[in-house]
């Protein structure tokens, strides 16, 4: 009889996790509250031009997620990215080492990981309750789905600790982690007015990172497309602003670094990640309750990375897959 878990969240470590379950054969159900999945590892399109909005690439370390890059790669989902750096120090650099993209976009990074995986997408989870039957989610509508097996909680770390509030040891454990928000400002412009470099980091107290998203493989868009995130202590004290108004302060504050005539972009918008930035991970790969049959995996759980999203949902697969098989 083919066990039935269920998988919250449709970020890197929630289809990483599903594709293991999957593959053992295990029926799964993935329930994401954003209409699009991919998690920060998304992108999101403003008319036809895209935006990698969230993580802007991945590296690789361990064997296990280099092979996954490999696999990518010979898909053709993913690319390496060569921009042209500038260092603390202002010296221009040639290119940055093993950074890879996912084409046309970041969220064809986890096209494969969805594949044979049956996804809910603008399904956001309220509650999760158990009966003798096993667990049953419980949406913000009031509606339900269930029995499962097991859960598998991806999502960020106070998102996980309000939805495992019964089971008050393992939210206990999560409480230690610390995430922080980041804005993220996606411009088009019509013409190349930016400096030479192609990527930027802690320009000013206000702009954490700057790249032009039209030099990664596979972008090619008229003009030119530039993402902005912004630097956690401003986004703490600005995080309640209007986006509108938090856009024109973030390319204020961008024309006002680079010295730029006043150009005004084609499109400009800014997008808050709530969670977006990994302060303090829990250190552990994921957590699992073999008695409960219900875990949680992410990014946070390692550190900050991609590749340690993927390693958390892997290994959190592989437990499930032993407690129900």
């Amino acid at each position: 009889m083919t066990s039935r878990t269920a998988v919250i969240g449709a970020g890197i470590a929630g289809l990483s996790c599903a594709r293991v379950l999957r593959r053992a054969g295990h029926y799964v159900e993935v329930f994401e509250a954003d209409r699009i999945i991919g998690g920060r590892m998304a992108t999101m399109r403003i008319g036809v031009v895209p935006y990698d909005h969230g993580a802007q690439y991945i590296t690789s370390r361990s064997a296990r997620f280099n092979d996954f890059i490999q696999e990518l790669i010979a898909s053709g989902y993913v690319a390496q990215w060569k921009p042209k750096l500038k260092s603390s120090e202002g010296d221009e650099q040639a290119t940055a080492a093993n950074w890879f993209v996912g084409v046309p976009g970041m969220s064809s990074i986890v096209r494969p990981l969805a594949e044979s995986v049956r996804i809910h997408t603008a399904r956001a989870v309220h509650t999760l309750s158990r009966d003798k039957k096993g667990w049953h989610v419980w949406f913000e509508d009031q509606s339900s789905v269930g029995p499962f097996a097991a859960v598998a909680v991806c999502v960020p770390a106070p998102r996980a600790q309000l939805l495992l509030g019964p089971l008050d040891e393992m939210a206990d454990h999560i409480s230690k982690v610390r995430m922080s928000p980041c804005w993220a400002l996606m411009v088009r412009l019509e013409e190349r007015i930016l400096p030479d470099q192609d990527v930027y980091s802690d320009m000013s107290e206000v702009v954490r990172w700057i790249a032009r998203n039209n030099t990664k493989p596979g972008r090619g868009t008229r003009g030119e497309t530039v993402v902005v995130h912004a630097s956690p202590s401003w986004t703490r004290e600005t995080e309640d602003a209007d986006p509108e108004s938090v856009a024109e302060e973030m390319w204020g504050e961008v024309s006002h670094i680079f010295g730029l005539p006043p150009v005004r972009p084609s499109q400009m918008t800014a997008h808050l990640w709530k969670h977006g930035l990994v302060e303090s991970s829990l250190g552990e790969s994921f957590i699992f309750s073999t008695e409960a049959r219900v875990g949680v995996a992410g990014d946070w759980c390692l550190g900050r990375l991609g590749e340690h999203a993927f390693e958390s949902g892997f290994g959190l697969g592989r437990a499930i897959t032993q407690a129900i098989d």
